[in-house]
């Protein structure tokens, strides 16, 4: 299988494989992909971190910044934001039972 750069994976809505990212300190990071929100005209993945000893109900809201052939994950800090991202996130998975 063909190694595919994580965004790839990420955006790929029929794959729901863990994501490997490298941050700006070059340690790899594993994520399980919960959601990808479409808000404001804005990309948002909800994303569960694996290998950081964090408790396995942390969830994490990014946005999804793409600039040409450039993306980046950049974490959500704003409340307000959240609240919107997760309401949106709340709505889809009541949706899928």
């Amino acid at each position: 299988m063909k190694n595919r750069n994580p965004f790839e994976v990420l955006l790929d809505e029929n794959c729901n494989d863990n994501v490997i990212f490298t941050n700006d300190k070059g340690e790899k990071i594993e994520f399980e992909q919960y959601a990808l929100i479409n808000l404001n005209n804005e990309q948002y993945a909800i994303l569960r971190p694996i290998n950081l000893g964090l408790d396995d109900d942390i969830l994490i809201a990014y946005n999804i910044f793409v600039e040409g052939n450039n993306y980046e994950l950049i974490e959500v800090e704003d409340d307000d934001l959240l609240d919107e991202i997760y309401e949106e996130y709340n709505k889809l998975s009541k949706n899928k039972k």
